[in-house]
């Protein structure tokens, strides 16, 4: 009974061929159905029962949480999805104490990077010095690791957080190779920024959507000693500034892992979370909509809350009295990101008998090797192989097993020093989940300009909320400040 995967084709489909039984049960009379227990769709929940509505969340999945996933391992909980609450997700924050969790600083600390790049390994710190190095006068400085995040931001013109929207800014809806071309960069630099590409690649994702999320996260830099990536010598995993403010440091994880959260959500509304629903069908008017389920059962509502991927909506039949092309438009075409990551124990530091430093980026098929520190340099070291954009899109062509091996065998290729040193924790790819098919919301060059701006307009009695629609902020905060939304839109209907 719910909306997280996509076993059906795009469009409007009859009864038959969405596999629903003959006889359908009575329906189930509501004031809102919500599509989606992830963070957006509980925090609506909640609001909206806090206004005396009846409400019903049905969850296709066998947990609530969407992307805030955490697993057990033998080892301790693991967050495979979100899991960095910062000091200004006042609404996350706000939720945290409400359901009385406890926040602990993140201990994510990255060890040094290597670059391997046409099978040669470097410090980035030689760069430019490197026969390799085909870029051109000042392009030549920048670390390659991160030339794709310093081009960005060099020419990033926003000032406030929703300036993305601002019609203004139209003529940057486009790519990262498109904005590179219009600024005079060499091939050599273009091609390099391939491998360093804020999205998911340099020709499909949009500059305002890449500025949209580095505002925003200008916000917290400002707040926090931390430095900002331009800064730093690796792309992703920031040092975390442990000095605490208000009793926050600058990340935060949920004790426990912050599926806990979700967890203590759900537990408040009770009955109203379903869980192992699929939504297939939503048929609405201007005055309500009756939503049907796989096994059969429906529920009335006055009004209904997507909160789950487009990626995962365009897989349940839409069926409206007034058609919304562009909002279909969004709902069919909107690109989704993705990120692959396999968790590692390493039984001692190889890096220390290959000489080379713990983490690095390369060219290849794996991507970055995260080696984690654990502050003493000795024993066991946590690591991460991370795949992101064209890397992880090739990795989630293989089958699950294959690619946990193909990604093992080709780390100890690169470093065979580690060989018999890793040790399997759990691997995710967000990809390759039915309920989320992506890991974040992208926008193509010129889908903000196309849709963008309106994408969160209500259709008919049908809102839409999740991180992907959002407007100022961005990760767990994004959906919080989502489900907010859609609550006081229907709280301004009803």
């Amino acid at each position: 009974m719910i909306t997280r995967r996509t076993l059906m084709a795009t469009g409007t489909l009859g009864a038959a061929a969405l596999g629903l039984p003959r006889m359908a049960f009575a329906a189930e009379q509501a004031d809102v159905v919500i599509i989606g227990a992830g963070l957006s769709g509980l925090h609506s929940a909640q609001l909206l029962s806090g206004l005396g509505m009846r409400v019903v969340v049905l969850e296709a999945g066998g947990r609530v949480g969407g992307r805030v996933h955490t697993v057990e391992t033998a080892e301790g909980p693991i967050d495979v999805g979100a899991s960095q609450i910062g000091r200004s997700y006042a609404r996350v924050l706000d939720a945290v104490r409400r359901h009385d969790l406890r926040l602990v600083p993140e201990d994510r600390d990255l060890l040094p990077f290597a670059a391997h790049f046409q099978d040669t390994w470097f410090d980035p710190a030689d760069w430019a010095n490197n026969p390799l190095n085909k870029t051109v006068g000042e392009e030549r400085t920048i670390n390659p690791i991160l030339l794709g995040q310093v081009v960005s931001a060099r020419h990033n013109p926003l000032k406030e957080v929703d300036d993305w929207l601002d019609p203004r800014f139209a003529r940057d809806d486009i790519s990262l190779r498109q904005l590179m071309e219009r600024e005079g960069y060499s091939p050599a630099a273009i091609e390099l920024a391939k491998i360093s590409v804020p999205g998911i690649g340099i020709d499909e994702t949009s500059m305002l959507r890449m500025w949209q999320e580095a505002t925003r996260g200008g916000i917290d830099h400002r707040t926090e000693q931390a430095p900002t990536a331009a800064k730093r010598n690796q792309p992703f995993g920031e040092t975390n500034d442990r000095n605490l403010v208000d009793g926050l440091a600058s990340i935060n994880n949920i004790a426990g892992g912050c599926q806990q959260l979700p967890l203590a959500m759900a537990a408040r509304l009770g009955d109203a979370v379903r869980l192992n629903q699929q939504v297939v069908r939503i048929a609405m008017s201007d005055t309500g909509a009756t939503v049907s389920c796989r096994d059969g059962s429906s529920y009335t509502a006055r009004f209904v809350i997507s909160a789950v991927p487009f990626s995962v909506l365009r897989g349940i039949a839409i069926e409206a009295t007034r058609d919304n092309p562009i909002q279909r438009q969004a709902i069919t075409s909107m690109p989704y990101a993705n990120t692959a990551r396999l968790y590692l124990h390493v039984e001692r530091p190889f890096w220390k008998e290959d000489g080379l430093p713990a983490s690095f980026s390369t060219d290849g098929p794996i991507g970055m090797f995260w080696g984690i520190d654990n502050h003493s340099g000795e024993g066991v070291h946590r690591a991460m192989v991370v795949m992101v954009g064209k890397v992880a899109e090739a990795i989630s062509r293989m089958d699950h097993e294959d690619a946990e091996a193909f990604v093992q065998r080709e780390l100890v290729r690169l470093r065979p020093a580690a060989k018999g040193l890793l040790r399997y924790q759990t691997y995710k790819d967000w990809a390759r989940d039915p309920l989320q098919l992506g890991c974040g919301f992208s926008l193509a060059p010129g889908q903000v300009n196309a849709f963008g701006r309106t994408m969160t307009d209500p259709w008919q009695v049908l809102h839409f909320a999740g991180e992907h629609t959002r407007r100022l902020d961005f990760g767990m905060e994004a959906a919080m400040e989502s489900g907010e939304r859609v609550a006081v839109e229907i709280g301004e209907r009803a």
